[in-house]
């Protein structure tokens, strides 16, 4: 069978009759043709992700980053292919992942692989939002594809997640960012963008424990406490003593609302946390009128704002968390992966849209995850996460290889 990108260029029009395809019960008109036009852009999306970021073999490369592969984007990758049903290059990603970056005492990952050195894989350290990614795509993919494989080391990763990075520090439930070098003497640092709460939900299907729960609840206290300078933003990095004094910006890296950080926004909007503080305070530091554009960074000691603009990737996030507090937004405001200039940017960009169409936020979409749907649940059953796109591809047109 031919793959998507050959039937597309078959002949005029393919792209056109696939987003029509996709937009099937929504309406030819008003609303319908707006979500048409998201379905096509999405799809284009991530054809254009796994062109430019995924070889043959499965590794995902970070071209902002030497070209290096990190459990984070291989698990983002996997919950990219289940999301569009790509099962091949979802088996790819993960017989990379499991050969080059299994750790020997547990099921999580070492963090980083770096092409051409004489260690490729030097830190067996691993990273516990790369974890928490690769955990979710395999439960999702568990329910797609009717495999009880995957829903077991799914659950395995959750137990070891529990065990190896989850903390207990007096009345608070904390993540690590990996298991080692994370607790000091006198305080612990953390991370707040690896507080993906969507994945927290998942994973606690899998592996019960109150402290899922706990998790996504002391990190939505974290990351209104954690925030600091004239913008009230949350820090890449957190300091939380271990005794009564406030979070602080964790010493060794920058003090700033920056590209670890700007995921929180993300994760907020993603987890349906409107209400939340730091989201607000994210779109009203991006929009104030005193930018030209909305800056890259912000030091929140000083309160100086790079002097280069945000990239695609957090202008993405910027459009998901203002409609996100309003409601409802335009897709069209996205911008595109095309327009990402390396993987970082082009990550956040297709999470953003994902995110957008799982809360439903497209104007004139009636309901969580109206966007795209093509088989909507029976009468009175709750939507599954990712339902509007693991029925995206018609069976004739399941990608290829």
């Amino acid at each position: 069978m031919p793959t998507l990108q050959r039937m597309a260029a078959a002949r005029p029009g393919r792209r056109q009759f696939l987003a029509a395809g996709l937009g099937a019960g929504l309406g030819a008109s008003g609303a319908g043709l707006p979500r048409q036009a998201a379905a096509a852009a999405v799809i284009g999306d991530w054809l254009a992700f796994r062109r430019r970021f995924l070889d043959a073999d499965g590794r995902v490369r970070d071209t902002g980053n030497g070209g290096i592969s990190h459990s984070e984007g291989q698990g983002a990758g996997l919950l990219f292919a289940v999301r569009f049903d790509d099962r091949p290059s979802f088996e790819r990603i993960l017989a990379w992942t499991r050969a080059v970056l299994r750790r020997p005492d547990d099921q999580l990952l070492a963090w980083a692989y770096r092409p051409g050195a004489p260690i490729p894989v030097p830190d067996l350290n691993n990273a516990s939002d790369g974890d928490l990614l690769v955990a979710w795509a395999l439960a999702e993919a568990a329910e797609r594809w009717g495999r009880p494989d995957y829903r077991a080391l799914a659950a395995e990763m959750a137990r070891d997640l529990l065990r190896r990075v989850v903390l207990q520090q007096g009345d608070q439930t904390l993540l690590l960012p990996g298991a080692e070098g994370f607790l000091k003497p006198d305080h612990v640092v953390v991370n707040p963008s690896y507080y993906i709460t969507p994945a927290f939900r998942v994973l606690a299907r899998l592996q019960p424990s109150p402290q899922w729960r706990a998790l996504e609840e002391d990190g939505l206290a974290l990351v209104d406490q954690a925030r600091f300078g004239r913008w009230r933003l949350p820090a890449d990095w957190v300091a939380l003593s271990r005794g009564a004094a406030r979070p602080a910006p964790a010493q060794g890296w920058p003090a700033r609302f920056s590209y670890d950080a700007i995921r929180v926004p993300l994760n907020l909007a993603w987890g349906g946390h409107a209400q939340a503080a730091a989201l607000r305070a994210a779109v009203d530091f991006w929009q104030d009128p005193a930018h030209a554009a909305p800056p890259a960074w912000v030091d929140l000691r000083s309160n100086a704002v790079a002097p280069y603009p945000a990239d695609t990737g957090q202008r993405a996030i910027l459009q998901l968390a203002a409609a996100t507090l309003a409601g409802r937004g335009r897709p069209e405001a996205l911008p595109g992966v095309a327009e990402a200039a390396a993987y970082y940017p082009a990550v956040l960009t297709l999470q953003a849209r994902i995110a957008w169409a799982e809360r439903g936020l497209t104007e004139g979409a009636c309901g969580s995850g109206a966007l795209l749907v093509t088989q909507p649940p029976a009468p009175g059953a709750e939507a599954a996460p990712g339902r509007w796109l693991r029925s995206i591809w018609p069976a004739a047109l399941r990608i290829g290889g």
